[in-house]
């Protein structure tokens, strides 16, 4: 089976969290690795460029990238950040209405 590292940008962090309203400005990422459609591991780590005056879209995909994410659950889309993602193969799922990490992660299936 095939293991996907998904972020979702998160207040708290958590499955049970809202998916944050914007991607750049998530105060945690909240990293799940998904095998065969069920969660396998999940990690919150902090966002370290949500308070960048400028430019922290490139920073941000980038260092999620670094870390191994191959998708992204998001509210926003990052259009200062779309090639360093596109180039990187990361899947983006923009989600159109609020809802929590654990009911977002079920539009991968």
């Amino acid at each position: 089976m095939v293991k996907t590292l998904v972020a979702v940008p998160t207040f708290k962090g958590g499955l049970d969290d809202e998916v944050h309203e914007s991607l750049v400005r998530a105060e945690t990422f909240t990293l799940v690795e998904v095998e065969g459609g069920a969660v396998r591991d999940v990690k919150v780590i902090e966002n370290p460029y949500r308070r960048e005056p400028s430019g922290a879209g490139p920073k941000v995909v980038l260092f999620l990238v670094n870390l191994g994410v191959r998708a992204i659950i998001s509210r926003t889309d990052c259009p200062k950040g779309r090639i360093i993602l596109d180039s990187a193969g990361v899947k983006m799922v923009i989600l159109d209405t609020p809802m929590k990490v654990r009911d977002a992660l079920r539009g991968l299936r």
